[in-house]
Order: C-alpha cells, then sequence, then structure tokens
C-alpha cells in the first residue's frame, strides 16, 4: 500500500466492479482481495458490525489480474 493512498468502501469497490456488496465482501472472505478489517462498534446498537477498506491500489491489482481479456473479430 503507498502512503497517503485512498481507501475504498466494500459499497464503492461494489460499484467500481459492477457487483453486488456481498460479493466483494465474498472476495474479502476468500482471499481474493485483500482489504483492512475496521472496528466498528457503535453505542446505541448492541450488535457490532464488520466494516472493511480496500486500497484503491489493491482494487486495479484485482482488476488487472481477473480481467478476462477479450478477443476482437475482424
Amino acid at each position: 500500500m503507498v502512503p497517503n493512498e485512498k481507501m475504498l468502501s466494500v459499497k464503492e469497490v461494489a460499484a467500481m466492479l459492477g457487483v453486488s456488496c456481498d460479493t466483494v465482501r465474498r472476495l474479502i472472505r476468500r482471499g481474493k482481495l485483500v482489504a483492512w478489517r475496521l472496528p466498528a462498534h457503535t453505542s446505541t446498537r448492541r450488535r457490532i458490525y464488520v466494516v472493511y477498506r480496500i486500497a484503491q491500489s489493491e482494487v486495479r491489482r484485482f482488476i488487472a489480474e481477473w480481467t478476462v481479456p477479450t478477443e476482437r473479430r475482424a
């Protein structure tokens, strides 16, 4: 990760990739996408939320690694 690099939320990454937020979380759990897990305790709710942040360079790496090149027909 580059210092001062923009960190993206799951929702932002999902919009970039054109997939759902659940798909991005699944990619993180399977280790295909590297993310930082942040503690997210709220004072008003009892549930503990899991918040992820993904570096912009990680999203670029994922796109480059997992995109399938298409052949152009003449």
